[in-house]
Parts: structure tokens; C-alpha cells; sequence
């Protein structure tokens, strides 16, 4: 079973209401129909479509949904949730923080902090340039959007964490330490 297939079928509420009956440790069509609220034809109708997708077992008299794909499917999921990362975040340093380009995560670890907020301080501003703080703002808006912090609290974290170095409200991309400049 594929994790596409158990959304599919999960989204039908009949198949739904007998998966959670099961879930909720029924094993037979009456305790499936008692814990569901179905009736008997709709009931049987979203059994049977439980077992042809095997997601649902039959033993001798009783009903149970197969673990082994459940865990096969969410095993499935999980890989593709890591391959896509990585292939939207190559960088393993940056990922789980940064997903299409939006701010998801701002990691709490000092050095981790930093790279991360290096990444999109380097990524938007030129070294050498001066900004305004409305351009700066408008610079770090893409960052932001669906994501965890607001343009002026990423503002805020860049200059508070020495990144983004701000006098007399011009910006401007800090010298790497050790840099001398």
C-alpha cells in the first residue's frame, strides 16, 4: 500500500469511521458496526474495500488492520519526505530550516543559529552594500512568507546574532569574524 492509496481510501468516511473502529480495537463486523455507527451494507461495503487495499486482514472470525502496511507505508512516506528535503535542501546543515527558499525553523544551537541566519543574511544582501531599513525589510520578506518569524523580527535576529551590522539606520552585511574588516 502506498502512502497516496491510504490517504485515498482514508478520506472516504465510511472507510474511515471502520478504520478507526478497528483502530479503537474492534475485531469483528458487530463490534465494527457498533463503534462506527454504520449500517451493515455500508460497513461491509468499506470492509471489503479495507482488505483489497491490504490495509485490512481477516483471520478466522475476525478483522484486523495489517500493521506490517501501515509501517510499509509510512516507511514509504518518510523516505520521500527525505528525498524531497534533500533535493529542496542540499545543504544538511540548512535542512529542516529552510524549505523553498522560506524560513521553517530557526534552530536554538549557537552554531547551527548561525549558519542558518548566515545563509539568508549572505543569500539577500551583497558584501559592501549599504541598505535602508525598509529595503532590508523588503529583502528578508521572501524568507518569511508561511514561515516561522516576520521580516522585522528576522531583521531583528540577523543584526541581534552580528550578522547584518546596523549604524545610524543603514545596514549592511557584517565581516566575517576574523576577517578584519
Amino acid at each position: 500500500m502506498t502512502p497516496e492509496q491510504l490517504a485515498i481510501d482514508l478520506a472516504d468516511p465510511a472507510l474511515r469511521r471502520v478504520f478507526s473502529a478497528l483502530a479503537l480495537g474492534a475485531s469483528t463486523s458487530s463490534e465494527i458496526l457498533s463503534l462506527s455507527g454504520l449500517a451493515a451494507p455500508q460497513a461491509a461495503k468499506a470492509i471489503g474495500q479495507l482488505v483489497r487495499s491490504g490495509l485490512l486482514v481477516q483471520g478466522r472470525g475476525s478483522l484486523a488492520l495489517d500493521d506490517d502496511a501501515l509501517a510499509a507505508a509510512a516507511e514509504t512516506a518518510t523516505r520521500r519526505v527525505a528525498e524531497e528535503m534533500a533535493a529542496d535542501q542540499p545543504d544538511p546543515q540548512l535542512r529542516g530550516h529552510i524549505r523553498g527558499g522560506v524560513l521553517v525553523n530557526v534552530p536554538e544551537q549557537d552554531d547551527a543559529r548561525l549558519a542558518v541566519l548566515g545563509h539568508v543574511a549572505e543569500s539577500t544582501f551583497a558584501a559592501g552594500d549599504d541598505y535602508d531599513e525598509r529595503t532590508v525589510t523588503d529583502r528578508l520578506q521572501p524568507w518569511c512568507e508561511g514561515g516561522v518569524l516576520d521580516a522585522v523580527s528576522l531583521r531583528r535576529a540577523l543584526v541581534d546574532d552580528g550578522l547584518l551590522a546596523r549604524e545610524s539606520n543603514r545596514y549592511r552585511l557584517a565581516a566575517p569574524a576574523g576577517s578584519g574588516g
